[in-house]
C-alpha cells in the first residue's frame, strides 16, 4: 500500500509541476522599418516589459535586403552608397543586465550576412568571446555560456563586430524560468503532506 501511496504523490506533484508552465520568452527582432537610419546611436528594445539597450559607433541602421541580409547595422557611410552593415572596427553594443534579475535558462542570437570567409565576434566586457562562421549565418545560436561569464562578471555589456567581412544584429531571444518563492513552496508542500496522510488513511496504511 505504501508503494501505491507513493506513486500516486508522484502522480499529483507532476500534474501540479508542469515543466513550461513557469517558462517565459523574450525576443527582440532588430530589422523592423526597411532599410532606415534610426538617427540615433543608441536605442531601447522591449519584450514583455523587459528592455534592453543597443548602443553603435555611429548611428544604428534598420536593414532588410532579403534572406539572410536582414537585421541591425550601422549608418556608417553617410554622403556616399554602402551596405550599412557592422564591419571590422565598428560595433554594436547591448546592454543585457536588466536580465540579471531573471532566471536565464536559455538565450541565443541570430547573425546575418556572414558570408563564407567571413565571420562575425561576440564578447564580453572582459574579453571572453564566441566566433560566428558561415555556418552560424542566420541560425539562432547559443550563447549562454557567453552570458553566464557576463553575469559572474557583473557586467551586461555584449559587443558585436565583425571579425572579417561584415554582419547584421538579426534577432536576440531569451527564456527564462521563474523560481517559486519559499511560501509558495511551503504552502504546496504542506497541502502535499496533508494529501499523503488521507492518502495513508483511505488506503489503510
Amino acid at each position: 500500500m505504501k508503494f501505491l501511496a507513493i506513486a500516486v504523490l508522484t502522480l499529483v506533484v507532476a500534474v501540479a509541476l508542469p515543466a513550461s508552465a513557469n517558462s517565459v520568452t523574450y525576443t527582440w527582432n532588430f530589422a523592423t522599418t526597411p532599410n532606415q537610419s534610426l538617427g540615433t546611436s543608441t536605442y531601447g528594445y522591449t519584450s514583455n516589459g523587459i528592455t534592453i539597450t543597443a548602443t553603435g559607433s555611429t548611428n544604428l541602421f534598420y536593414k532588410v535586403g532579403g534572406g539572410d541580409e536582414t537585421g541591425l547595422g550601422l549608418d556608417n557611410c553617410p554622403g556616399h552608397s554602402c551596405d550599412h552593415e557592422i564591419e571590422p572596427g565598428e560595433a554594436i553594443d547591448f546592454n543585457l543586465s536588466s536580465l540579471f534579475s531573471k532566471n536565464v535558462t536559455g538565450i541565443s542570437l541570430i547573425l546575418g550576412s556572414i558570408q563564407p570567409g567571413e565571420t562575425g565576434s561576440v564578447c564580453d566586457a572582459f574579453g571572453t568571446c564566441m566566433t560566428f562562421t558561415s555556418g552560424n549565418d542566420f541560425k539562432s545560436t547559443s550563447i549562454m555560456s557567453l552570458f553566464t561569464d557576463m553575469k559572474a562578471h557583473h557586467s551586461g555589456t555584449l559587443i558585436i563586430t565583425a571579425g572579417s567581412g561584415d554582419v547584421l544584429v538579426d534577432q536576440l531571444q531569451v527564456t527564462t524560468s521563474v523560481v517559486p518563492e519559499p511560501s509558495s513552496l511551503l504552502l504546496m508542500g504542506s497541502g502535499l503532506v496533508g494529501m499523503a496522510g488521507i492518502i495513508r488513511r483511505k488506503l489503510g496504511c
